[in-house]
Formats: C-alpha cells, structure tokens, sequence
C-alpha cells in the first residue's frame, strides 16, 4: 500500500528537477541564440547554428521556440544585460538633478551592452513581420508604463499629453540615440552619458501644456 504512494512523492520531486533543467536548458539555448545574432545577425543565424553552439539537439532548439521566439527572448534578457538594465523607471525615481549623471550612466553601460542584439532585433523587424510587431508592441507598451509612473511620481505636466515627455525621455535614453552619436557621429561613451544626463534634466524641466 506504500508503493503507490511513494512513488506518487518521487513524482512530485521529479517534476520540478525537470522542470528547472528544462528552463535552465532554455536558458542556455536563448543566451547561446543571443550570442550568435550579436554576432552574425539575424539572418546570417541559423536554428541549426543556435543547436551545433549550444551543444543540444535541433528538436531542444525547436521546442524553445521560433527563430523569432529565440530572437526576441535573447533581445529581452540582453537588453543592456538584464531585464531591468535599460529601465526609464530609473529616471522617474532619481530623487533629484543630483542623481541623474548615476541613473543615466548605468542606462549608457546597458545600452552599450545590448546594442549588438538591438542591431540584430531591428534588422529582423524590417524582414520579418511578427519581430516588427512584437517591437511595436514593446513600444506602446513602454511609452505607457512611463506615462504612469511619471504621473504616479507628481512628473507628469499639469496640462497637455504626459506622453510627449515620455516620448522624449525614450528618444534620449534609445539605443537609436546612442548608436546615432556614438556609432556615426563618433561621441565617446561617457560624451554621450553627459548629454543625455544634461537633455533629460532639461526636459523633466520643461513645461509641456
């Protein structure tokens, strides 16, 4: 009477040992994917290549997802390097002009280490219709989540759109921005840190009726 039930609890134990080698594998197949469209982009990366470099069975790679799946997941984790690196919310809670230079100097860093992957997640928007709309999803989404800590935080303009100062925030703190003046226009990193630490100031100074 104790074998069933015993073997129920080894059930029950399994299950999440495999269930955290499963997301653990995931894991590993999206940062491997991540790696290789940083490198060689996303249309020069196979699900084939994701597979040989990660060292597991194209049916792993398969059951992790689509290439744009990989693409998007890999865009996500290395957005400047964690979920959380490249985050507007930051400069909604810095205290005052003081914190600034520190906010926007861990945004510059994340932006600098998730620009590879960005490159790869724009190409792949404009020949692939399900990235582009996944990226103008992640847009609306952003621009949303902004307005209302803006407005939750008393930063939001007493009168006019809330939106046009998230906007500008955005655009100032984008990976676009950055790849513009420090990829085409030269700008060293810690020039592009204190323009935009300065334009951001100006901006939450702004009156936006």
């Amino acid at each position: 009477m104790n074998i069933p039930e015993a073997e129920g609890a080894r059930r029950r134990y399994e299950s999440p040992v495999r269930e955290a080698r499963a997301r653990r594998t995931r894991e590993h197949v999206v940062a491997t994917a991540g790696r290789l469209f940083a490198e060689r982009g996303y249309a020069g990366t196979s699900v084939r290549q994701i597979a040989a470099a990660a060292g597991v069975s194209l049916e792993t790679v398969t059951q992790a997802g689509r290439k744009a799946d990989l693409l998007l997941a890999a865009f996500r984790d290395g957005f400047a390097g964690s979920p959380d690196a490249v985050n507007l919310d930051a400069l909604v809670g810095a205290a005052g002009p003081a914190d600034l230079p520190a906010v926007v100097e861990r945004l510059a860093d994340g932006l600098r280490g998730s620009l590879p992957i960005w490159r790869a997640f724009t190409t792949a928007a404009m020949a692939d219709p399900a990235v582009a709309a996944v990226r103008a999803e992640l847009a609306v989404a952003r621009r949303e989540e902004v307005v209302a800590r803006l407005e939750a935080a008393g930063l939001a303009p007493s009168a006019g759109d809330p939106g046009r100062l998230a906007d500008a925030l955005g655009l100032l703190t984008s990976h676009d921005a950055y790849d513009h003046l420090t990829g085409v226009c030269g700008w060293r990193h810690e020039e592009y840190t204190a323009w935009a630490a300065a334009a951001i100031q100006a901006q939450l100074s702004l009156d936006w009726q």
